[in-house]
């Protein structure tokens, strides 16, 4: 079966530089021009059905990059960026530097998700995705996300330890092309192979 992940676009708060990972941020204007412009170099598959985070900025990422034309399937909050508890919409400057080094050894920090609880959550989305999917004999899906979602995926689907998050590119508007196979009487899904999403 084929996965399509795809971040979305540059946003407000990337622009300001804050924490946004349950707060409904929009596409900044650059973030808009960059999706047009990535929709004309890149080749961002055509699947048979279309997943997003239930936020804005994915909604939006997509019907740019697809088409309004185009259904989503779903939009799940089980989708979202992991959840900064205090942290949202804060300055970066004002995050502790250490922030994430606790994260990574699975601190709850600033009454936000753990780790565990983040890693759960997008783990067990994908595998209802990928049941029903080989339920329905649906053999490709797209799923417009974040950052936060794709390293997380991509670590757990290459076997990686959590401390590479922070080597993982997932640049906005951009992604990764899996392909995988799901054993869902184990609910175990194997990787045979991941690229990036090509140019035209």
């Amino acid at each position: 079966m084929k996965i399509v992940l795809v971040r979305h676009g540059y946003t407000t708060s990337n622009e300001e530089g804050t924490y946004s990972g349950w707060s409904d941020v929009h596409l900044s204007k650059q973030g808009i021009e960059d999706l047009k412009q990535y929709k004309l170099e890149y080749a961002y598959p055509k699947t048979e059905r279309y997943y997003t985070s239930d936020l804005t900025r994915t909604i939006d990422t997509f019907e740019i990059l697809y088409g309004k034309e185009t259904p989503i399937y779903e939009s799940s909050k089980e989708l979202r960026e992991i959840y900064f508890g205090d942290y949202e919409d804060v300055h970066g400057d004002d995050v502790s530097e250490n922030y994430f080094d606790g994260f990574l050894i699975n601190k709850r920090i600033a009454h936000g998700e753990t780790l565990t609880e983040f890693s759960y959550r997008i783990i067990s989305k994908l595998e209802c995705i990928l049941k029903d999917m080989k339920a329905n004999s649906v053999e490709s899906s797209t799923i417009v996300c974040h950052s936060g979602v794709i390293k997380t995926l991509l670590i757990f689907l290459e076997n990686r330890p959590f401390l590479d998050f922070r080597e993982i590119h997932a640049p906005n508007g951009m992604g990764y092309i899996l392909d995988v196979d799901f054993d869902d009487s184990l609910n175990r899904i194997i990787l045979n192979n991941v690229e990036e999403l090509p140019k035209k």
